[in-house]
């Protein structure tokens, strides 16, 4: 707003790093009422920090951490369970799944919040709650092979790798380049296999993914008795 007043009386342009401000304003105006907030978060908090490659439609991870909580998985990861995601994408319902079993905290990759620059902020608070929950990870939990993701799209295995290395227990999360036809047969007597299936915006699309939703209900019986499953999908009829 001020930006030609800026050069009138400065002489130069205003120094508001546009990506990475001191301190963003939002201002949101509906009809006739203007509402004005301080935005304590800058980057959206989805936005953990470990995922910088991503696929088509990439699930963000605040959806891909409710729904395994939806499903259960904190109880499940407790008692030793195993997680896969057969159709994995960039892997993030598997490294979630894995910063959840490890209780990592969300967010401890991000490199700043918008609070850290606002000047009633209080660093001293900040720290010691950062020393607690870095106290609290115990990468131990995640036990190689326990966390494994599959997709039959290479680009997506080498997009999943690239982000599990980033999120600190990259080393014990597999990823495999494996289409959903031959999904092996689970090692583990119990687990959770979470998936997030292509669901179709076009009638085309939605035929030829009927085939794939049938195969992949066969593959859950077939692959994983005795497990908790979750399928997330746009479109219930496909799900059923």
């Amino acid at each position: 707003i001020d930006r030609g007043l800026n050069r009138t009386s400065e002489g130069a342009r205003p120094s508001v790093d546009l990506g990475s401000p001191d301190l963003r304003i939002s201002l949101g105006l509906m009809r006739e009422r203007a509402t004005l907030s301080v935005d304590l978060s800058g980057e959206p908090l989805h936005r953990r920090g470990y995922r910088q490659t991503g696929v088509e439609a990439p699930l963000k991870e605040n959806l891909a951490a409710a729904l395994l909580l939806r499903c259960g998985w904190p109880a499940i990861a407790a008692t030793g369970g195993a997680f896969v995601d057969p159709m994995c994408g960039s892997g993030t319902l598997v490294i979630e799944a894995a910063l959840m079993a490890a209780d990592i905290a969300p967010g401890l990759l991000r490199r700043r919040f918008g609070f850290e620059r606002w000047l009633q902020h209080q660093p001293q608070v900040w720290e010691a709650l950062r020393t607690e929950v870095l106290a609290r990870r115990r990468p131990e939990a995640v036990s190689p092979g326990r966390f494994r993701g599959y997709d039959r799209d290479l680009g997506a295995i080498r997009a999943a790798l690239a982000n599990s290395g980033r999120c600190g227990v990259g080393d014990h999360i597999a990823f495999e380049r494996r289409d959903l036809a031959q999904c092996p047969k689970a090692a583990e007597p119990q687990g959770l296999v979470l998936v997030n299936p292509p669901y179709g915006v076009r009638l085309e699309e939605v035929a030829t993914l009927e085939a794939t939703y049938g195969l992949l209900g066969a593959k859950l019986m077939e692959c994983f008795p005795g497990w908790e499953a979750g399928v997330f999908t746009g479109n219930p009829p496909l799900g059923r």
